[in-house]
This record gives C-alpha cells, sequence and structure tokens, in this order.
C-alpha cells in the first residue's frame, strides 16, 4: 500500500470513528439501533434501551412516546455497519440487516446437544458429536431406510437421530402426540452455514407411496418452536400400515442441497461484489449515498427542514414547497411533534404538550 492509500485509509478511519461515536446509544454505549426513543430535548436511544426509560439518560428531560423523527436516520442507522454482539471473538462487521442473518448462523452462539446435556459454542457442537457420540451417528447415502422401534400410533414418541449427508451432520427430530393425532418430522443443520438444504421422507408400502419434502432448518430453535416451523407433518393415523408386526415404524429419507441463487445487483442486473472485499472507503460511500437531500441531490447538511410529509430537505435549499410529495405545507425545521395518545385512530400532532393537550380536551 502506496503512503497515498495509507493516508487515505487512516483519513477514513478517523472519520468512520468519529461518524459512530455520534450515534453512540447513551444508554448501551453501541451504535443506536432503530426504531429510536427520543426526549423533549432530540436526545437518542435504542428503542430496547428506552422502553422503561422515565428520564433521558443525557439531558435528564422527560422520555416521550408516540413522536416522529427523521426516518433519514432510520435508514442512515440501517446501514451502519456494526460487529456481532455474540462474542468479542466474532470477526463479522456488516450492516444491521446483515447482522441480523448472521446472527442465525454465527458459529459463536450457544448451542445445546439434543442427545446429551452438553452446550458450547456453535462451532464446537459438530467436534462434540463426532467424539460422543460417533456410534449414534446415522449414515446417509442416497435414499436411505430409517426405523424407529416400539411405536405406536396410540402412543407418546419422541426421537432425535444424527444424520450425516456429504460431510454436514444434521438432527432428524422426531416427535407423534396422540391426543393431536400429529406426527412430525424435522431437520435441522449443525453447522447453520448459509447452504441450503431439502429433506424428504417416503412412506412405501405394495400398495401405498406417500412423499412429503420440506426445507432444512438452518438455526436452532426451542423444541416446540421446532415442530411449529420447517415441519414434515402427516395425522398419525396413517402410519398404521407402515408399521410392522414387531412395533417398527419405517420409512426412507432423503437431503438433497439446493443450489444457491446469485444475488444480482437491482440498478444493473450484475451480480454483487463479495461484501467481504468492500473496504472501509466503500462503507463509507454507501452510507454517504444512503440518504441525500432531494433539492440539491447531496447529502444533508444540517440543520434540516421538513415537510408535512416528513421529506428532508437541507436548510441551505430555501425550499417551500416539498419537491417529493409536492405537499403545499411550507416546509419547516424540524421540530419534534407528539401525537394525540387518546386514540390510535387519531393522527393529530402538535409541536408542543399544551396545544396537544387543548387538542384532546376536544
Amino acid at each position: 500500500m502506496d503512503k497515498m492509500s495509507h493516508f487515505k485509509m487512516y483519513a477514513a478511519l478517523n472519520l468512520f470513528k468519529n461518524f459512530v461515536e455520534t450515534l453512540e446509544c447513551p444508554g448501551c454505549f453501541d451504535t443506536l439501533t432503530p426504531p429510536l426513543v427520543v426526549c423533549s430535548n432530540n436526545h437518542c436511544v435504542c428503542s430496547s434501551c428506552g422502553k422503561d426509560l422515565k428520564e433521558c439518560p443525557t439531558c435528564r428531560s422527560e422520555m416521550t412516546s408516540n413522536v416522529r423523527y427523521p426516518l433519514a436516520l432510520d435508514n442512515i442507522l440501517k446501514g451502519i455497519p456494526r460487529n456481532c454482539g455474540n462474542s468479542k471473538d466474532c470477526e463479522k462487521f456488516t450492516s444491521l440487516s446483515e447482522l441480523k442473518e448472521h446472527s442465525k448462523i454465527c458459529p459463536y452462539l450457544l448451542a445445546f446437544c439434543q442427545i446429551c446435556y452438553w452446550k458450547g459454542v456453535n462451532k464446537t457442537l459438530i467436534q462434540h458429536v463426532k467424539t460422543s457420540h460417533q456410534n449414534e451417528i446415522f449414515l446417509l447415502n442416497g435414499q436411505t431406510t430409517v426405523t424407529f422401534i416400539n411405536f405406536s400410533v396410540d402412543k407418546p414418541y419422541y426421537s432425535v437421530k444424527i444424520i450425516s449427508y456429504v460431510g454436514s451432520l444434521f438432527w432428524m427430530s422426531t416427535k407423534n402426540d396422540p391426543k393431536k393425532g400429529e406426527y412430525k418430522v424435522v431437520f435441522t443443520n449443525m453447522a447453520f452455514d448459509e447452504q441450503e438444504y431439502e429433506a424428504q421422507i417416503e412412506f412405501v408400502t405394495k400398495d401405498i407411496r406417500y412423499l412429503k419434502k420440506e426445507k432444512v432448518l438452518s438455526e436452532d430453535v426451542d423444541i416446540e418452536d421446532k415442530f411449529s416451523k420447517g415441519t414434515l407433518y402427516l395425522p398419525s393415523v396413517e402410519l398404521s400400515p407402515f408399521i410392522d408386526d414387531k412395533k417398527q415404524l419405517k420409512y426412507e429419507i432423503n437431503i438433497f442441497k439446493v443450489a444457491s441463487t446469485i444475488k444480482l445487483n437491482s440498478n444493473t442486473g450484475t451480480e454483487l461484489p463479495n461484501k467481504n472485499e468492500d473496504g472501509l472507503l466503500n462503507i463509507l460511500k454507501r452510507i454517504d449515498n444512503k440518504e441525500l437531500c432531494d433539492f440539491c441531490e447531496d447529502t444533508f447538511l444540517p440543520p434540516i427542514k421538513v415537510c408535512a410529509n416528513y421529506h428532508f430537505f437541507c436548510d441551505n435549499c430555501k425550499v417551500t414547497k416539498c419537491l417529493r410529495c409536492k405537499d403545499s405545507a411550507k416546509v419547516s425545521s424540524f421540530k419534534i411533534q407528539y401525537k394525540c395518545t387518546l386514540s390510535y385512530k387519531c393522527e393529530v400532532y402538535r409541536d408542543d404538550k399544551g396545544t396537544l393537550a387543548q387538542h384532546e380536551k376536544i
């Protein structure tokens, strides 16, 4: 890297650091996460931090509810990259929306073994299973028959099997609920990676063939939630033809990889670049382009002005009518507005609590 590139990167780091510090939540001391809770002096905290606050941690003024604030701020906050909160060892650094998806498959998530009482971080689960439950791993080689012993459609039944398929491990959870008359099967990918899989179960006799397919879960969930999500389901009574004289339920299972789709740039139709290759300069560029003034088409310069429909403009642009919605109401300097609290159907907002109180009397 030459001196000029070094200088640009150093300047970008300082700029980004200062930028993020101005958007720090005084409650959790992390980057603000929308939607925001605002005090009467326009100080913001994350909604999770502000839900129980009575006064602002910055100025001690009253926290408000039903407040409108610049929606542009939400869009900027969603685009700011941030670190994964699961562990300080996780190096994932990306936007809020992508971080929510990452949090489902983060290798540092807390994971639990469904066979024993072991628990640990997700990336060590597979090693635990291979070490402690080697003899219980069921090797899947194409369409393969599984057997469940001592099975009756009239009795509760729960089973967990470990399925190995092309180097990946899966939980196969089955549950028979005679009260509801339901038999359910759920497959979960232990690796929680981005590769998608589809599972198939097939019941076959001389006279009957019954086949169902379902997406393999890519995140661990509570056992009851698991059976309400991606579930292969059929009525318990329909299992009777597939139970032999030894009370063994048998059927065939298979797992398939789902071909990944290429995400295209909505503007150009070209393949999007690998986000891991984005440098800090590109991140800052994306943030800078996140919200632009409709009039000057440049990044907002404070103080911000707002129309009746909450579209925003720089103060220097001298706009008198909104260019986006053509609202005839005069564009004015941004002020916090308080919503009528008597009914959620009332759409009246006022700039101060005094005039709002007068409205609520009538």
